[in-house]
């Protein structure tokens, strides 16, 4: 009895187990295998579901006529071979045409082969699998379905019934692995030969893609005709001219290094950039995108920086992730002189000035899990809060004098007091939400998630969903013209215009 219930219940249970510890988990794959590969594959997977679910009925259809029909015509071994061969053909087509390494199809290819495995007729499974079986969580089930379910019928009738694989035209057992093969050859697809035709079917036909780069920083200048664009994939600042339909653009002829993120002060009529390759602070003029002054930071610890602009002391922050624990994470420099006024070992994952400037808001992704308030006047932290771990970007809505922080781990955006940081509740967002805009004049916030591609429209006053838009992977930030309700939203691979109203 005890067995039976062990073999019913075991897989459940070890899914509950991993979904309590994922915290724990998800440190421990950052440590030893690196969080961008995991987010790389969680975020390939879910941003194109609808062409996998289409291809993973597809195959499964196909994998199951070639069973149907070897099962009647051929023996079991003459049978394994053909479906196998057929399997094999399927699987590197699809993986060939949609960009993916072949290598990457010998999981599904081997969870094709242990299910389709023919099992000799009237035997009982020896000794050596009885224990596999028995010990073999999750990798039992997924790779040797039809074995699995031969050992479950001996505990539940202390009798194995007698197999007879290839006599039945396709017995459930061997659907249910031809499944599971076809669920790790979608799966593993690469995201990049799908988004054409999960596009076509899911993306607005109104959604305008202006660029196909690698996209992160941009800023909008307060006529919303200039759009400011930088990230990894351009070597130079680019200014677009969003408004006219064709859509022209100048560069700067000084090299950014790809620098990931771009401050703009209007008043000033400077963007501010910080280029790792050379390792100093950029300053360009707005109209022109001329190099009016560059400023050496080379303690700054390497890794992707963010730049914050406070007009009240004429200071910048030049917060870095960090990646090596090498020199400074946090510069505080005169805007003028560059010279080095304040520097911290806090790594913060993204940045947020107050409107009114003298103070930042500093979130953290790793490490620590914090919010903190730095002011310049001071020139030290006056507030910090627990929140959650992995939070991300921030935003800060002025009608109720709060700062809003996404947490994509529970799908929420978290509220704060603007001054003290007390925690006000949350917003709900969609899944891997990661990035939040504010249209002040409507009461709305348009978030972006890390995961499903899509930006969501939800009223601040109220929580309550008003639409869903889906763009495509890896979105990263978000910036509004409310007075024309368009939004201009940056990811790894484009650079899109929306209409949220």
């Amino acid at each position: 009895m005890f067995a039976t219930l062990w073999a019913l219940g075991r897989l459940p249970l070890a899914l509950f187990l991993l979904f309590l510890a994922r915290r724990p988990l998800l440190d421990l794959t950052e440590q030893y295998l690196g969080i961008e590969r995991i987010t790389h594959f969680a975020i390939s997977l879910m941003s194109t579901p609808l062409v996998r679910a289409i291809l993973w009925v597809g195959l499964v259809l196909a994998l199951g006529a070639v069973c149907a029909w070897s099962g009647r015509k051929l023996n079991p071994w003459r049978a394994y071979f053909v479906r196998m061969a057929a399997g094999a053909l399927l699987i590197l087509a699809l993986f060939h045409h949609s960009g993916t390494a072949l290598w990457k199809a010998v999981l599904p290819l081997l969870c094709l082969a242990g299910n389709l495995l023919p099992v000799t007729p009237a035997q009982r499974v020896d000794r050596r699998w009885s224990a596999f079986m028995a010990i073999g969580v999750g990798v039992a089930e997924t790779f040797f379905f039809r074995r699995y379910v031969d050992w479950f019928r001996g505990l539940r009738d202390h009798n194995l019934r007698e197999v007879r694989p290839g006599t039945q035209a396709a017995r459930w057992p061997d659907l249910v692995g031809i499944a599971f093969a076809a669920g790790l050859a979608v799966a593993l697809l690469s995201a990049s030969g799908l988004l054409g035709l999960e596009r076509a079917i899911r993306m607005p036909s109104k959604v305008e893609i202006l660029l196909q780069e690698n996209i992160n920083g941009l800023a909008l200048d307060p006529s919303g005709r200039h759009l400011y664009v930088t990230g990894h994939g351009l070597a130079q600042l680019r200014r677009i001219d969003v408004l006219d339909p064709k859509h022209p653009f100048i560069e700067s002829d000084a090299s950014t290094g790809g620098a990931q993120g771009v401050n703009f002060d209007p008043a000033a009529g400077e963007l501010y950039l910080f280029n790792v390759k050379t390792r100093s602070l950029q300053v360009f003029d707005a109209g022109t995108l001329a190099l009016r002054r560059e400023m050496p930071l080379p303690d700054l610890a390497p890794g992707d920086p963010w730049v914050a602009t406070d007009p009240v002391t004429d200071t910048l922050m030049v917060a870095s992730e960090a990646d090596e624990r090498t020199g400074s994470a946090l510069l505080v420099v005169d805007r003028r002189t560059g010279k080095v006024l304040d520097r911290r070992d806090e790594d913060a994952g993204n940045v947020l000035m107050h409107p009114q400037g003298g103070r930042v808001y500093l979130s953290f992704f790793r490490n620590i899990n914090r919010l903190m308030l730095y002011d310049f006047r001071k020139r030290d932290f006056v507030a910090e809060v627990v929140t959650d771990a992995r939070v991300d970007r921030m935003a800060f809505d002025a009608s109720r004098s709060e700062v809003l922080l996404a947490s994509p781990l529970r799908s929420a955006v978290l509220r704060f007091d603007a001054d003290t940081l007390k925690p006000r509740g949350q917003i709900p967002g969609m899944f891997g939400v990661r990035v939040m805009a504010i249209d002040d004049a409507r009461g709305w916030m348009v978030s972006g998630s890390l995961t499903t591609g899509q930006i969501e429209v939800r009223s601040l006053k109220t929580g309550e969903h008003l639409r869903s838009i889906y763009l495509g992977p890896w979105l990263r930030s978000i910036v509004l013209d409310p007075q024309r309700a368009l939004a201009y939203v940056s990811a790894n691979g484009a650079l899109y215009k929306v209409a949220y109203d």
